[in-house]
């Protein structure tokens, strides 16, 4: 499943997937390709609680957008397909989670969750190009500071889970096809869902 040996554990065996199983639905194989490492895992999940899962300064849909277009500009397809399948699985309303990862510019999201999608993605892409302007423009559609620096730590764990499944070889858990096709997507499957 991994480029790496993985540990068969199963949520019965280890108790944060079944923490993982109950809030996903499922045990992420991103967390499965680390099993031979799991103070890693423990510390991952709690970092995705506290930045992603949690309540926070921004709504899990801002957070999950977020994950998702910097994952897309990443070409990240298990982050694109698992998150987009997250989606779905918290009923979360708005435009198909595909939509948003391959253009949320061309979607029905108000001007202001754009503005928040295109500073993730001038972080995620253009670091060395980010500064106070950028923050700045953000404030300009009201985002507090307390959000403004939950979407800077969601950029960074999504950069993070993108590398570590790439480095890991992690298989998707969904099929990018499948997804691809329930969104009724007119591009190749594999440019859907990277």
């Amino acid at each position: 499943m991994s480029y790496v040996r993985e540990e068969p554990f199963g949520a019965e065996d280890f108790p944060p997937f079944a923490d993982a199983q109950a809030k996903f639905g499922f045990i992420p194989n991103f967390f499965r390709a680390q099993t031979m490492r799991t103070d890693l895992i423990e510390t991952e999940m709690a970092l995705v609680n506290a930045i992603l899962i949690r309540e926070g300064a921004l709504t899990r849909q801002q957070k999950e957008y977020i994950f998702l277009v910097c994952s897309a500009a990443n070409l990240s397809t298990y982050c694109v397909t698992a998150h987009c399948e997250i989606v779905r699985m918290l009923k979360i309303h708005g435009p198909e989670p595909e939509q948003v990862a391959v253009d949320h510019n061309h979607t029905n999201l108000p001007m202001r969750e754009k503005a928040l999608l295109n500073f993730a993605l001038k972080l995620n892409d253009h670091a060395h190009a980010f500064g106070p302007r950028d923050v700045e423009g953000l404030r300009t559609y009201g985002f507090r500071d307390e959000q403004i620096l939950e979407a800077v730590a969601t950029v960074g764990l999504a950069k993070f889970a993108n590398l570590v499944a790439f480095g890991l070889g992690t298989v998707p858990d969904f099929r990018a096809i499948d997804l691809a096709r329930r969104a009724g997507a007119t591009t190749k499957p594999e440019a859907a869902s990277a």
